[in-house]
């Protein structure tokens, strides 16, 4: 029979559960749209609807592959920056406002502007930062704060509740630009100058919070009183720490909604703040720092996706190759929004759309140089299915380019984190795999 681990994948979109064996390998996954809710302003998340969603989807796992026998361990990796307040019997006292919610504008620009900024927090500080929603409910929500009496990452909060011991992962701290990644600890000027909740300890990835509490895990059989909680961390990092295990100084291009670029350095001088990047700790504890590049891919092409062509990006990498144009003309269409100057002429439309992927992939090949890690490119996420894309990235980079043969990353690293923690050497036997790999102007290439 056959022991399993569970990573749980909490995204802005989806939330996934993954279902490991001893070997690494995916036995059980699926996904379900993350829940959300209005909290009056924007869009927000319950962390109970989102433990029930969990749940759901671990026992419904359990009871396909199981077997059976209990899980052996879960972890938990997700988004970054949401968070929200619990009692001291680690109830939520109010919903979690998403990364990606601007309310907090206002607060970011004063706290970039403040001398609490620093280089030692590695990232800049935006709309989007945890420090900027803290100094917002500080100031519109001032009782949501009060009645907490702890302050917890989204993300952790399934093992917070399992565990009953409230923690913070370190790769997610260091995501609320009030974390000293060089440091590692948190920054006392930041803190202050968010009007920080108070803040459990923080705990890099691997480490064992606990054991699962009574509850419904328990109570359907899917989990025991064995079962270990293990701290996961940040999707992306976690779904890098994937591939890292079998190509550790793999450079890691995750193109999903943004693309991340995920590379590690040894320990070094304070680096200059960059737009680009951000800079954090490596998510399996090893010294020195891991930089995360970041682009809003989807973004970037969302114009030529609807209009009256349709997707012309999806066209385009489903192999739709348009005539070609004289210079002066393609110029024109570079940078424009591919409906405007094309609506009677696909081919215009579909030459700007052309350009505006060739203009991403220039943009990446700029991102991986930034990171500054020189290992091998593997690629993961949504737009890493499509081998077109990936030849032109290739052919457009000059270097090979290769993709691991599954898709759950972020849900298999989390569940390869929690069994790290109860069984390290168990790892050697891991199971690589398949590998794609796309090299320049060639065919691909299958080993």
């Amino acid at each position: 029979m056959t022991q399993l681990c569970c990573g749980l994948d909490i995204g802005s979109t989806n939330l996934k559960a993954v279902l490991v064996d001893t070997e690494g390998r995916v036995r059980w996954a699926k996904a379900v749209a993350t829940p959300r809710i209005e909290d009056g302003i924007g869009p927000a998340t319950s962390a109970e609807d989102l433990l029930r969603s969990a749940e759901d989807l671990i026992v419904e796992g359990w009871r396909e592959v199981g077997e059976g026998l209990p899980l052996r361990a879960v972890a938990t990796a997700g988004v970054g920056e949401d968070g929200l307040p619990l009692t001291g019997d680690l109830v939520p006292v109010a919903t979690a406002v998403p990364w990606f919610d601007e309310r907090a504008r206002a607060e970011a620009g004063e706290l970039a502007r403040g001398d609490a900024a620093s280089e030692r927090l590695g990232l800049h500080i935006d709309r989007f930062r945890t420090v900027a929603k803290w100094l917002w409910l500080s100031r519109h929500r001032p009782q949501d704060i009060a009645d907490g009496r702890i302050w917890i990452a989204l993300t952790d909060y399934p093992a917070v509740a399992w565990s009953g011991t409230p923690f913070v992962s370190e790769t997610l701290a260091a995501r609320t630009a009030a974390y000293d990644v060089y440091g590692r600890n948190w920054h006392a000027p930041m803190l202050e100058a968010a009007k920080a909740p108070r803040l459990p300890p923080v705990v890099p990835a691997g480490t064992v919070v606990g054991t699962m509490r009574p509850g419904r895990l328990r109570r359907t059989g899917a989990a025991d009183a064995e079962t270990v909680v293990v701290a996961g961390g940040h999707d992306h990092p976690v779904a890098a720490s994937y591939i890292r295990r079998f190509e550790p100084d793999a450079v890691v291009d995750s193109m999903g909604t943004a693309e991340v670029v995920y590379g590690e350095a040894e320990p070094g001088a304070v680096r200059p703040l960059d737009p680009r990047l951000a800079f954090s700790v490596p998510v399996l504890g090893s010294p020195g720092l891991s930089c995360l590049g970041v682009f809003e891919l989807a973004s970037a092409l969302a114009p030529y996706r609807s209009g009256v062509h349709g997707d012309l990006v999806s066209a385009l990498l489903s192999g739709e190759t348009p005539k070609p144009v004289p210079a002066p003309a393609k110029r024109s269409l570079v940078g424009q929004d591919a409906v405007l100057p094309s609506a009677s002429n696909r081919n215009a439309a579909l030459v700007a759309t052309q350009e505006a992927v060739r203009g991403t992939i220039r943009r990446s090949a700029s991102l991986i140089e930034a990171v500054g890690a020189t290992g091998d490119v593997y690629t993961t996420g949504g737009w890493s299915r499509s081998d077109r894309f990936l030849q032109m990235r290739a052919d457009m980079f000059g270097r090979t380019i290769h993709r691991f043969d599954e898709n759950e990353l972020t849900g298999a690293g989390a569940a390869l984190i929690a069994w790290a923690a109860i069984s390290p050497r168990g790892l050697s036997a891991l199971a690589r795999p398949a590998v794609r790999s796309f090299a320049p102007a060639t065919a691909t290439n299958v080993s």
